[in-house]
C-alpha cells in the first residue's frame, strides 16, 4: 500500500513539474524563440530597400522583428502576409499603382525581397506623411499598424506634442512601444546603417 502511494505521489509530482515547465515555456516563448532567432538573415534586403526609400534601416528591421520575428511565411489573422505583414488590399494595391505594375499575387508576397520592398515603401510613405511632427515616427507606426485615418485622429494638437497617450487602441499602443524599444536597441548596438 505504501509503495502505491509513493508511486502516485511521484507521478503527481512529475505531472506537476511537466505542467509548470510547459507554462514557463509558454510565458517565456518569445525569449526562448529569440535565443535561436537569426535577425541578420535579411539585412542586405532591408538596407537596400531602406536606402531606396530614404528611411532608417534599423526602423524597418524593428518593424520586421515585431511583425513576423523574421519569418517570411508568417500570416496574420486579417490577411497580413510575410515579413512585414503587408496587406494585399491596401499597401500592396497602392504600391502596384504607384509603380505602374500589376499587383503581385498573395503567393508572391511571401518573397522576402518583394515583401520588404513593399513594406518599406509603405512605411516610408507614412514617415513622409508625419515628418513634421516631433513624434512623427510614432505616428508613422500608428499609420502602418492601424491606418491613416486612425493615426490622423491620434495626432497631437501641435507639431511638438506627444502621441503615445493619445493612441486609443491598446494593441496599437503596445505595437508602437515595442517597435520603438527594438529600434532604440538596434541603434544602440550599431548593427546597421541608418
Amino acid at each position: 500500500m505504501k509503495k502505491s502511494i509513493k508511486t502516485k505521489l511521484g507521478s503527481l509530482c512529475f505531472f506537476m513539474l511537466a505542467v509548470a515547465g510547459v507554462l514557463l515555456a509558454l510565458y517565456y516563448r518569445d525569449v526562448i524563440r529569440d535565443l535561436f532567432l537569426d535577425d541578420t538573415k535579411y539585412d542586405h534586403l532591408i538596407v537596400q530597400s531602406a536606402r531606396k526609400y530614404g528611411i532608417d534601416s534599423r526602423l524597418v528591421k524593428a518593424v520586421i522583428y515585431r511583425e513576423s520575428r523574421f519569418d517570411p511565411s508568417a500570416c496574420g489573422k486579417a490577411g497580413e502576409i510575410g515579413l512585414m505583414q503587408i496587406m494585399q488590399k491596401f499597401s500592396v494595391q497602392d504600391w502596384a499603382k504607384e509603380q505602374g505594375v500589376e499587383p503581385p499575387t498573395a503567393g508572391m508576397l511571401y518573397s522576402p525581397q518583394l515583401n520588404i520592398e513593399i513594406g518599406t515603401w509603405y512605411l516610408a510613405k507614412a514617415m513622409a506623411r508625419w515628418r513634421d511632427f516631433k513624434c512623427g515616427t510614432e505616428l508613422a507606426l500608428c499609420h502602418y499598424n492601424a491606418g491613416d485615418k486612425r493615426a490622423q485622429s491620434w495626432k497631437p494638437e501641435s507639431y511638438d506634442g506627444e502621441v503615445m497617450d493619445r493612441i486609443k487602441i491598446k494593441s496599437t499602443k503596445n505595437y508602437v512601444e515595442a517597435i520603438m524599444k527594438k529600434y532604440r536597441e538596434y541603434c544602440k548596438r550599431g548593427i546597421m546603417q541608418p
